[in-house]
């Protein structure tokens, strides 16, 4: 009988323990999955290590995948951004063409056409 328990005992105790060591690699991985993800935001390119890292060597694993495409689709979303972005900035007109611009609205008979079109 006191064997029977301590052999109940020493079950429960190693159950214990890989439930702890379960929830521990969780916890842990689910550090990993922000610091990807965060990184997939502000600074692209590296998501599409973390694609790979997460789909492709992490043992196929159903969070690692999902880890893996939220930090492909962060990625993409990002780089589109910043093109969008950089787009505008690039398009918007140089500071000559408007120290042009001023000039000519400063000049005496433009600034009377300025004023009889707001009259």
């Amino acid at each position: 009988m006191d064997q029977q328990d301590d052999y109940k005992k020493k079950v429960e105790l190693f159950e214990t323990m890989a439930e702890v060591e379960a929830k521990e690699k969780k916890i842990k991985a689910s550090e990993g999955y922000g610091k990807a993800y965060l990184l997939s935001v502000l600074l692209p390119p590296i998501g599409l290590y973390y694609f790979v890292k997460y789909l492709f060597f992490t043992g196929g694993e159903d969070e690692n995948i999902k880890a893996g495409i939220i930090s492909l689709v962060l990625t993409i979303v990002s780089l589109v951004a910043s093109l969008l972005l950089l787009g505008g900035l690039l398009n918007q007109p140089s500071s000559s063409q408007n120290l042009q611009l001023l000039k000519d609205m400063s000049s005496p008979d433009n600034q009377k056409q300025l004023l009889d079109l707001y009259k």
